[in-house]
């Protein structure tokens, strides 16, 4: 009777051992289910934060990006092959909060522009999961550049002597330019009554001014966080304008021209002060670079004012002056001032980063028909793939 009972004590012991060890075993497998559902949580997170990163930089409708926001990149594939600690510094942080992470970039290859984003759940910058890189392409539809298109615009003052007409542009729905005259400063500039309208200023808003070369050393940004920054913190500065007609194929490099020895198509570039002399720029298309200043002697004319089209592309590092009694017809881009002694009439528009000034009236008509393509910017995203 007592061998019986001791070997009911050992089967009862070895039942028990086998329900410990499946209880274990249950439970170990247990912790790895747990792990491998939390792990599959984060990176599912994770690639969804990607995801948020692309929407996020993509923005509304991508109503304000522009091809000037990407940066060139050597390959897609590399920035694609890169991991989390790669991808991370450097790149713009985009809308997620807490432990989940989703920067983002904006990159150019060659002519093709991306959206390359990564998310993961990280802590203290360590990843304990990530997203495969996302990428969406985006391609850009080229169109004149609105600044080309308004009229006269600038990040400074505008200053008119004397009595001025104002005709904006009229476009092909009927509807017509509602600012022709724009200064972030104060426009000074005598017109009738009823072409008030057409008048601008910074008491009005504020309006970005794309502007050639690079930032004057006197213009402080660290004034621009504040709630109502100055005028110049609205400038934006292209500084490789120039690099791109400098070494532009079959340009013409000179510091004194006649505008009647050019042909449709030349390029004109000067390292330094260029001196352009009148002529006709009928059916032309023809773009001046001076990395300083331009002086336009005499009228750039054409036979037909109304419908005329704008061919011609002046482009200024510093500052443009017209000298005379003039007609000009072209678009007129200036990181400095653009001056005007005597009365004019003006075809067309002009951009300056200081200031604009005439000692006589001037009789200016915007014109929206620019077909001069180094006028034009890249615009009217829309995304194309998406992976």
């Amino acid at each position: 009777m007592h061998q019986q009972h001791g070997a009911a004590l050992i089967v009862v012991l070895s039942l028990l051992s086998i329900t410990l060890m499946l209880g274990l075993s249950g439970f170990q497998s247990a912790l790895v289910d747990e792990r491998l559902a939390g792990n599959y949580r984060a990176s599912t997170e994770a690639q969804m934060g990607a995801e948020q990163a692309i929407s996020y930089a993509w923005g509304e409708g991508g109503e304000h990006l522009t091809s000037a926001d990407f940066v060139p990149a050597a390959s897609l594939e590399a920035l694609e092959s890169q991991d989390w600690e790669a991808f991370y510094p450097g790149s713009r942080a985009g809308p997620c909060r807490g432990n989940l992470r989703c920067p983002f970039r904006y990159v150019r290859v060659g002519g093709q522009y991306y959206i390359v984003a990564m998310g993961a759940i990280a802590s203290d910058n360590q990843a304990m999961a990530s997203s495969l890189p996302v990428v969406a392409r985006v391609e850009f539809r080229e169109i004149p550049d609105p600044a080309f298109t308004r009229g006269l615009l600038s990040a400074g003052h505008i200053n008119v002597t004397g009595n001025s007409t104002l005709t904006p542009a009229r476009y092909a729905d009927g509807s017509i330019n509602p600012s022709v005259v724009h200064a972030n400063s104060i426009v000074d500039i005598s017109v009738p009554e009823s072409q008030r309208a057409y008048i601008t200023s910074g008491a009005d808003r504020m309006v970005d001014v794309p502007l050639p070369g690079e930032r004057p050393a006197g213009e402080d940004v660290s004034q621009c966080t504040r709630a109502t920054p100055p005028p110049h913190c609205y400038k934006r500065y292209d500084p490789d304008v120039f690099d791109e007609y400098r070494n532009r194929s079959g340009v013409i490099r000179s510091c004194s021209v006649n505008l009647n020895s050019l042909r449709h198509g030349d390029t004109v570039y000067c390292e330094g002060s260029l001196s352009v002399g009148s002529g006709s720029v009928e059916g032309k298309q023809i773009t001046l670079v001076a990395t300083q200043d331009v002086s336009m002697s005499g009228s750039t004319t054409t036979s037909s004012p109304v419908n005329a089209e704008i061919g011609l592309f002046v482009v200024a590092g510093r500052n443009i002056s017209f000298s005379g009694r003039t007609d000009n017809y072209g678009v007129f881009w200036a990181g400095g001032y653009v001056s005007q002694s005597g009365t004019s009439r003006l075809y067309g528009s002009i951009v300056a980063g200081n200031y604009i000034q005439s000692s006589g009236g001037i009789d200016f008509t915007s014109i929206n028909n620019v077909t001069n393509r180094d006028a034009y910017i890249e615009a009217e995203p829309r995304i194309v793939s998406w992976r």
